[in-house]
């Protein structure tokens, strides 16, 4: 008799357990119908054509489901053009891991709902025009690592309640309205590697607990009111591969040794901001380094950098800045980046920069297109050496002391769209062999002692 009775007892368990998978099965179905209702879709219902009641919910496009429960795991919609509303319903799928609605045109508030997703890992709603705030609700997912808001409306703080999603790995909620400054809770998030932030309205100071962060391998601050000093702490971050505070309020000069401290740094912008004194010749010792951006600061002295060993260097940015001592030889600083063969622009113009410069000039990197050298005070004649930089497409020379003749060499620079050697003291004639830069569009030589005619050859360039 007892046997069973523990056998109806079984059986009831099973029919209550299949009854129950049976019913959130269909909250799941209703769940991703109402999604639908609340999305606008410009191809007439292409992308989500098989959302409909010919086939199970698990084989719809865009849906992924657990293969024990059959329950949703993953949806992903991005880019399909699509455009409305996220509805609360999203909340009830509760099975769901990854929401992917990126670089779509989603609109209205993100619900509140959400926050009843506790599976949830990745959330990537970037490029859209979601506004309104960022869900506090979202705390509540604690098994968040990916939080994508990236390139919408948002306005706001980031919670501070998100200081419990301990799994967190990147954050990225660049180009929003959000205020509030970087909040300090994020030091304590130490699974945390990327946090992107740039182009909001964030103000304060960088806190000095990010440097707690020894995973962190990406910090986006760019275009947001940020003041103060970079935290020495940070400097501790030898994971970090990009650097990114430009278009900031940042002040203070950089330390001696910053280059020895990031042996896997790929980029480091702190451009149009407020930093001071020399350049740390240390910077030298970035070997990974690929973007550097000084520019529009006020460093100023001598630039002895040492660039030899910044082999995968593509981008040198110094423009703007007060950089110059006065001595002859200031220029040969070109010498070292001539080991740069990968370097593709090199923008130094507006500086304090004299000296003449050298014949080395033309051994640098074969692969540079864009190069800057105009509004400084450097001196002597132009080397032909330039002649050798044939796959510049601008060239940038005007408003310094180049006095002697163009030289016939700048014919071999063939790729070049934009030319100025206007407001030197240039003398001579122009070459006929100007004539070969068919593809030129803007060329100027005012104001310098140039004698002679124009050449024909001239008319065969572009207009």
């Amino acid at each position: 008799m007892r046997f069973w009775l523990v056998l109806q007892q079984l059986a009831l368990l099973v029919l209550i357990i299949t009854t129950d998978a049976l019913n959130n099965n269909e909250t799941d179905h209703v769940s991703l119908l109402a999604m639908k209702s609340k999305i606008l879709d410009p191809f007439g219902g292409g992308a989500l054509s098989s959302w409909n009641e010919s086939s199970h919910f698990c084989n719809w496009e865009g849906v992924l489901c657990g293969k024990r429960h059959k329950r949703v795991t993953l949806i992903d919609l991005t880019s399909l053009g699509l455009s409305g509303t996220l509805s609360p319903h999203v909340g009830n799928l509760t099975f769901l891991r990854r929401l992917w609605l990126d670089n779509n045109s989603f609109h209205g508030e993100i619900p509140n709902e959400i926050g009843g997703l506790y599976r949830l890992k990745e959330l990537v709603l970037q490029r859209n025009s979601f506004q309104g705030r960022i869900p506090v609700s979202l705390s509540r997912c604690s098994s968040l690592a990916y939080l994508y808001f990236g390139s919408n409306n948002l306005v706001g703080t980031i919670p501070e309640e998100f200081s419990s999603l301990s799994m967190l790995k990147k954050i990225n909620v660049y180009e929003n309205n959000l205020t509030g400054g970087v909040p300090k809770f994020l030091g304590n998030i130490t699974s945390l590697q990327g946090f992107s932030a740039s182009y909001n309205l964030f103000g304060g100071t960088i806190p000095n607990n990010l440097g707690q962060l020894k995973n962190l391998v990406f910090l986006g601050l760019a275009g947001n009111q940020i003041s103060g000093m970079i935290p020495s702490s940070l400097y501790n971050l030898s994971n970090l591969i990009v650097l990114s505070l430009p278009f900031n309020h940042l002040h203070g000069s950089l330390p001696p040794y910053i280059g020895n401290m990031f042996p896997h740094l790929e980029r480091l912008e702190l451009h149009v901001n407020n930093f001071t004194g020399q350049l740390p010749n240390s910077i030298g010792n970035l070997t990974k380094v690929v973007n550097l951006s000084f520019a529009v600061n006020k460093f100023s002295g001598k630039l002895t950098v040492d660039f030899s060993k910044l082999v995968n260097l593509l981008i040198l940015h110094l423009h703007v800045d007060n950089l110059g001592s006065g001595d002859f030889d200031e220029m040969n600083f070109l010498e070292s980046l001539t080991n740069c063969s990968s370097l593709e622009m090199l923008i130094i113009n507006r500086n304090q920069l004299r000296g003449v410069l050298p014949d080395l000039v033309g051994n640098l990197s074969s692969n540079m297109n864009f190069f800057t050298l105009d509004s400084n005070q450097l001196q002597g004649r132009i080397p032909p050496t330039i002649g050798n930089l044939v796959n510049l497409s601008f060239l940038n020379m005007e408003d310094n002391r180049f006095t002697g003749p163009i030289p016939c060499t700048i014919g071999k620079l063939q790729k070049l769209q934009r030319f100025s050697l206007g407001r030197n003291q240039l003398s001579g004639t122009i070459p006929d062999s100007i004539g070969n830069l068919s593809l030129v569009n803007d060329l100027s030589f005012s104001n310098n002692n140039l004698e002679g005619t124009i050449p024909s050859s001239i008319a065969t360039a572009k207009d």
